[in-house]
């Protein structure tokens, strides 16, 4: 399994802030990082936004998620609650929904998970790709879950890369 998120820092909410980012949704982290951690912190995942309709069409898409929140920055409050989440005996381990080293994880997408693309193109698809061709897959974010978009002649496909890991 590739980890993939950036572990979220105090460091970033000021840049965040500057950016005009204020906008942070909190959702569960899959489960199947659990076991990294032996301390058995809860896993959030923070998606950054700096428009409030997006941020809370993103908490409402994650309706049965009892860790689903929208954070506001500015917001003294909100603010503090996210410090203290932060801190080292917090019962929150926080990552943030970036892709660290994109073309890394690309790389590794294309290597270690070669086989697992084929074999879902092979049974999800009826796409006939001649041995000459290839098809290099792409990465998209979406309320906090990674995508991968795979393209062949005319079609398109859209994965969660949770199917990709299954196959």
């Amino acid at each position: 399994m590739i980890q993939f998120f950036e572990i979220f820092k105090a460091d970033y909410i000021e840049r965040l802030i500057a950016l005009n980012k204020i906008y942070l949704v909190t959702q569960t982290y899959s489960g199947k990082y659990h076991a990294v951690f032996e301390n058995k912190k809860t896993i959030l995942l923070i998606s950054d936004y700096e428009d409030w309709v997006l941020a809370n069409t993103h908490r409402d898409a994650l309706e049965t998620d009892p860790y689903r929140s929208v954070i506001q920055l500015t917001n003294k409050k909100h603010l503090n609650k996210l410090q203290q989440m932060l801190m080292e005996d917090s019962p929150y381990m926080l990552y943030w929904s970036v892709v660290k080293k994109l073309e890394e994880f690309k790389k590794r997408l294309n290597l270690k998970y070669k086989d697992n693309l084929r074999r879902y193109i092979m049974k999800n698809t009826d796409w006939s790709i001649g041995a000459g061709e290839s098809i290099k897959p792409h990465v998209q974010l979406i309320f906090g879950e990674l995508f991968i978009i795979l393209r062949y002649r005319k079609h398109e496909l859209r994965v969660r890369f949770a199917e990709i890991e299954k196959s």
